[in-house]
């Protein structure tokens, strides 16, 4: 239970064309595998047929083969304690690729608090390699491929391990605007300042839609008032499992402050054609 849901604030991301986001975007471990057959265990638990159940469980499966993939292998990589992947591949093909660690997550912006353990996505990627004419811009920045837009059944899939290995829930550092609109539907930044300024963003530039937001930012063409450019800075998002944890960080007072941000900031866009100012840019801590 949420404390404050009804404290929190809406986003309104119709003029972000979810859909077509969605289409193209792509701690102390137990033994890595059964020491008899060598088979991989994900977190030294799952095996290759129990992360295929998830999957298909989660509805991957499903959609995959609603658009034509039906001779995909699931792969399972066990590189260290810290690096363990999930390839869905059909033919040389990654389809999907997960790069997954458990971490005892900081609670930095809370003095005392015990770490807890999460489930950290190091790397989420899905790639259609049957899209064909497709043009260039229209790919979002860090993609060669457009994606499957199987965002929500991975996101299930993801929550479902996070259960499975007792995690207090999942997180992630988006690398781009565009990544973290997808994962905002089920998390949060665990800073309200991070928060206030991506909701910002959406609140001030959402006519502009999420690819070209996201292709200004990695061109230094999103700027405050003053008119110093702001560039994208990762930061952690949260999406907590634990109650406990959950009305500790999502507090009325992190969305008090959440709102007295969203008062004092004012984003804008330049155009393609308009050239950036020349001064120091500006990185949200």
């Amino acid at each position: 239970r949420r404390s404050d849901k009804d404290f929190e604030i809406g986003l309104d991301l119709s003029d972000l064309d979810q859909a077509e986001l969605v289409e193209d975007l792509g701690g102390h471990l137990n033994i890595p595998g059964d020491p008899v057959t060598g088979d991989v265990r994900i977190f030294g638990k799952f095996r290759k047929n129990e992360i295929e159940e998830l999957m298909d469980w989660s509805g991957i499966f499903e959609e995959l083969r609603r658009k034509g993939f039906n001779d995909f292998q699931v792969d399972l990589q066990y590189l260290s304690e810290l690096d363990q992947r999930i390839f869905v591949k059909e033919n040389d093909h990654v389809l999907i690729h997960i790069r997954l660690k458990l971490a005892n997550f900081r609670f930095r912006l809370h003095p005392g608090a015990p770490r807890k353990k999460f489930l950290y996505i190091d790397w989420l990627m899905t790639a259609n390699p049957r899209a064909r004419n497709f043009r260039p811009e229209r790919l979002f920045p860090g993609q060669d491929l457009p994606g499957l837009g199987i965002f929500n059944q991975l996101s299930d899939f993801i929550a479902n391990l996070a259960i499975g290995v007792g995690a207090r829930g999942a997180f992630n550092i988006p690398e781009y605007f565009h990544d973290a609109m997808l994962f905002h539907r089920q998390f949060n930044f665990y800073d309200p300042l991070r928060e206030a300024f991506f909701r910002a963003v959406i609140r001030d530039l959402r006519h502009q839609g999420a690819r070209r937001i996201s292709r200004a930012f990695s061109e230094g063409r999103i700027l405050d008032l003053t008119g110093k450019v702001i560039e994208w800075t990762p930061g952690e998002m949260l999406s907590i499992l634990s109650p406990e944890v959950e009305e500790m960080v999502w507090s009325r007072e992190y969305f008090t402050r959440v709102v007295r941000e969203l008062k004092r900031i004012r984003i804008r866009m330049l155009d393609e054609s308009e050239k950036a100012p020349v001064n120091p840019t500006e990185t949200r801590d």
